[in-house]
């Protein structure tokens, strides 16, 4: 049987994307002769874990018929073949390192603004998603290890056998709509810092633009979260169940990488320099940079205890 093309070319194409912007964040690093610091470092188990993961793709595109129609037995489910039992055990791990590789991401992110921005109530903000990404991602890690008891029966039968002690379906549909909800609160809160920002009206919008491209993250999650729930309806009516359950393969694959490059896009400064983007790019962290300035001054001519800045003293060496 020919093996699918789509998940080929989205496997290998996102996966190049991530490496590339991670490569480039580290350049980038590297051009202004700075060390390397936790959030880039938290970024190493987010790409390896979505090379990984886009790997188990390209093995169920190659060895598991991934994307292909079967011939169904009289009760209307696929062959318990050895390609069904590969394509549901990339499946399987697709689900553990989605999570984990969006969690890791995460964390990356949050270190992030962590080291350009100040205050007090950003900072609440920041430990906040700290305390909800945690848990999130290790329950839902959890879940996804022992979705089937025994776990090994993942693979042995096809979803929908009345014999499949299995977690429904619910479960992962809640995983991708509290995943858009910890994205969108990750999306909004670096705003408020931004707004208070001592530059203009057009600046402020080219800063928001630049930490805005992770709505770009926000938009793949809510594709993925909507297949989630029409594969449901698909897969009542059909039992071609690698047919059927590739689109999943292809948006949390879509994801993790999208989500790495996302993180790394807003730190790329240095390599804009005589590139037309740099006037827009040069003069926004520029404006962090003398906010963050006048922020440290105020604060040595102030001694009023719990006064706090908008922006940290990395905030223009960190971007």
């Amino acid at each position: 049987m020919a093996v699918a093309k789509t998940p080929l070319a989205l496997g290998i194409t996102f996966i190049i994307l991530a490496i590339i912007a991670v490569l480039a964040r580290f350049w980038a690093r590297s051009k202004k002769r700075m060390s390397w610091r936790v959030d880039d470092w938290m970024l190493i188990p987010s790409i390896l874990l979505s090379i990984v993961n886009a790997i188990s793709m390209i093995i169920a595109a190659t060895d598991g018929d991934m994307g292909q129609m079967k011939p169904l037995d009289k009760h209307g489910l696929p062959p318990l073949d050895k390609s069904f039992k590969i394509f549901y055990k990339c499946i399987y791990v697709n689900k553990l390192l989605t999570t984990t590789a969006i969690a890791a991401t995460r964390f990356a992110v949050l270190l992030f603004y962590g080291r350009i921005f100040r205050g007090r109530l950003f900072h609440v903000s920041v430990w906040i998603l700290y305390i909800i990404n945690g848990p999130w991602g290790i329950a839902y890690t959890l879940l996804f290890i022992f979705t089937c008891h025994p776990i090994s029966d993942g693979w042995k039968s096809p979803t929908g056998s009345k014999d499949l002690n299995y977690l429904p379906l619910s479960t992962v549909q809640s995983n991708a709509y509290t995943s858009v909800i910890i994205d969108v609160a990750m999306l909004l809160i670096p705003w408020a810092p931004i707004m208070q920002l001592k530059m203009s009206r057009k600046e402020k919008a080219m800063v928001l633009g630049i930490f805005g491209l992770g709505f770009v993250v926000v938009i793949v999650a809510v594709g993925k979260l909507v297949e989630f729930y029409m594969v449901s309806d698909r897969i009542s009516k059909s039992h071609q169940i690698q047919y059927k359950l590739a689109p999943t393969m292809y948006w949390t694959i879509s994801e993790t990488c999208i989500a790495v490059v996302g993180a790394c896009l807003p730190t790329l400064r240095p390599l804009f320099y005589g590139c037309s983007a740099e006037s827009i790019i040069g003069s926004v962290t520029s404006a962090l940079s003398l906010d963050s300035l006048s922020s440290r001054r105020s604060r040595h001519a102030n001694t009023t205890a719990g006064a706090s800045q908008t922006s940290g003293p990395d905030s223009l060496r960190g971007l």
